[in-house]
């Protein structure tokens, strides 16, 4: 279970209210919440100080609860949050198949690590791109692969912003699902922040517009 206490968030050179204020939020295992909101409301703020990525000036109070573990002061890396920004980054040195692996357990076999990215690939409908490079991906086989590479990193909570808005509208459905299906199987909690009506339809909750938190508006 993924929790928010009491979550308020200001840039520390703004001598006014903080931009969200009293935040609270509870997302069950194996559950996925959509946040919406207008550009600059503070979607991908609040994905950072869940992550630990904290930005420069940004400033917030309340706490962050990971399996009943208080997460707010960890470090990024001990968190064990899956984070897949909008862009997708994937090492452009690497391979698809050397992407994947870089997320998977190292306690693994060679050869349980390449069946689970073979697996991974079909499942995602990019069967047989292992040693493909980045660059010759489209935008969408990337973010494929770089939402692969969160899932198998095996994350205790996964946090995904607009990680469906490059994919055109025959595999957005297709694999929106597999995200959704890996979400249960994993039985992790996910964020999903998103600008996409339709992304709201597979929200365990009633998706939450952070604009309703905001004092900017």
């Amino acid at each position: 279970m993924l929790e928010l206490i009491n979550i308020s968030m200001n840039w520390n050179f703004f001598k006014q209210k903080p931009f969200i204020e009293n935040l609270n939020l509870k997302i069950n295992n194996g559950n996925i919440l959509t946040i919406f909101g207008a550009s600059g409301v503070g979607k991908s703020s609040l994905i950072n100080i869940i992550s630990g990525i904290y930005e420069r000036n940004l400033c917030f109070t309340g706490d962050i609860i990971l399996n009943n573990k208080k997460i707010t002061n960890f470090p990024p890396e001990k968190r064990k949050i899956g984070l897949l920004l909008q862009d997708g980054v994937l090492f452009p040195h690497l391979t698809v198949r050397q992407n994947l692996i870089f997320g998977i357990k190292k306690t693994l076999t060679n050869r349980e690590k390449n069946l689970l990215v073979h697996e991974s690939l079909f499942n995602a409908d990019i069967e047989g791109f292992e040693n493909r490079y980045p660059n010759t991906l489209s935008g969408g086989q990337k973010a494929r692969v770089a939402c692969l590479r969160a899932i198998l990193s095996e994350p205790e909570a996964l946090l995904l912003d607009e990680p469906f808005s490059s994919l055109d509208p025959d595999h957005r459905n297709s694999f929106r699902l597999f995200v959704m299906n890996q979400i249960r199987i994993k039985n992790i909690p996910c964020i999903l922040v998103t600008h996409d009506e339709s992304d709201k339809l597979i929200s365990d909750y009633e998706p939450l517009d952070l604009i309703k938190f905001s004092k900017k508006y």
